[in-house]
């Protein structure tokens, strides 16, 4: 496959999963990139998130909370089993989220970014909650 269509068929499908990405650059915090399914569950265009740090984007409490998570990333190097948080999100209210995150490159590196990918749980928190079964 030539490298045009190889890039993108992968930008094809990091669009396209129903998981939200999301990529910072580990420097200075701010966004990336983010896909679609991201845009849904923060409810702001990427237009809105990229280029900003999660202090500009998000509720006090929950901008602390995603810079303690990146300050565990970076001692761990990846962090791939689920970390589930509730954040308050100033567009969508009180969420259950699941995040899994990954660090590509590194300080010493031209580039050095984290990688999330979050899932909204919020539904199935709620199922459980009232049924009494853990998510």
């Amino acid at each position: 496959m030539p490298r045009k269509r190889t890039e993108e068929f992968l930008a094809a499908i990091v669009e396209n999963v129903p998981e939200g990405i999301l990529v910072k650059d580990a420097r200075n915090l701010r966004y990336l990139f983010v896909n679609k399914a991201a845009e849904e569950m923060i409810g702001m265009s990427r237009s809105e998130i990229m280029g900003k740090t999660p202090r500009e984007l998000f509720p006090i409490q929950a901008a602390e909370l995603i810079e303690k998570r990146d300050r565990q990333l970076l001692e761990r190097k990846q962090q791939l089993e689920a970390i589930v948080d509730t954040v308050d999100n100033p567009v969508r209210g009180r969420r259950t989220i699941a995040v899994r995150r990954l660090q590509i490159g590194g300080p010493d590196r031209e580039s050095h970014l984290f990688v999330s990918m979050v899932e909204d749980r919020t539904g199935q928190a709620e199922v459980a909650a009232q049924t009494g079964v853990a998510a």
